[in-house]
């Protein structure tokens, strides 16, 4: 075998060598690489696990009972305009910050207004805060409802005024809403006075708010707003024209 032969197949089993030794460490970096990535999921699907379990006792925990004073038109957790006997009873779940709530009251107030006024039914308002979460941080559906709560509480007649006048100048939805000192003015706006006004944003009403949220999704079956009972039962008909709600309660009533 000649020099040049002999070479010849030392680089070649040079190369063959260097080539393997190349494979075999990209092998471990393969390796490496997919333990991580296994692991990393792994990781990932606990952590989902979890959350999941831990919100789920979250949502199982029940907020607690607040009270206020069931003075005006303040009801165990309801606010209550009209005859106590009225053969039909109409429950209204809704949200200041629901742009559907908003539909619903401006095209039924007038009908409401009615039905409560010739004694037909008795309105049941039951004001939540869905919503807090899409007023930009600031509470808008607890401080709305809060105030609403508080004029239930101090000056009943003027009720269903404010709730009017709070969807008349509803906020968008995803805005911060009305400033505290909006929700004075337009409460001056209908009659309101001072004293009653100067006791919006109380503890106590703004956890009676929560726990009425709560209270309406747990025990009620209430999975959004804006919702109607008849006499107990969801009316399913057209919430957001004037005219096929009356006619249900009216349905309800006999007449």
């Amino acid at each position: 075998m000649s020099n040049k032969t002999r070479a010849q197949r030392l680089r070649l089993e040079q190369e063959r060598l260097a080539k393997e030794a190349q494979e075999a460490r990209e092998k471990r970096i393969r390796t490496i690489v997919m333990i991580s990535v296994v692991g990393v999921v792994a990781l990932a699907l606990v952590g989902v696990v979890v959350w999941t379990v831990l919100g789920a006792k979250r949502g199982q925990e029940p907020v607690a009972a607040a009270q206020i004073a069931e003075i005006g038109a303040v009801q165990g957790r309801t606010l209550v305009v009209g005859q106590q006997d009225a053969p039909v009873t109409l429950d209204v779940y809704q949200d200041y910050m629901c742009p559907y709530c908003g539909q619903f009251e401006r095209a039924n107030r007038a009908d409401l207004q009615q039905l409560v006024d010739d004694g037909s039914a008795r309105l049941v308002i039951h004001p939540l805060a869905f919503l807090d979460a899409q007023s930009a941080g600031t509470n808008y559906s607890s401080r709305a409802a809060n105030a609403a709560v508080t004029v239930a509480q101090y000056q009943p007649d003027k009720l269903l005024a404010y709730n009017a006048i709070l969807y008349d100048r509803q906020p968008a939805e995803g805005s911060e809403g009305l400033s505290n000192e909006q929700l004075a003015e337009l409460a001056r706006a209908v009659g309101v006075d001072d004293a009653t006004i100067q006791r919006f944003g109380a503890d106590e009403t703004t956890a009676f708010v929560a726990w009425l949220t709560d209270a309406a999704f747990r025990n009620d079956g209430i999975k959004g707003t804006p919702t109607v009972k008849i006499n107990g039962k969801i009316f399913g008909g057209d919430l957001y024209s004037a005219g096929p709600l009356k006619a249900a309660v009216l349905d309800a009533k006999g007449s």
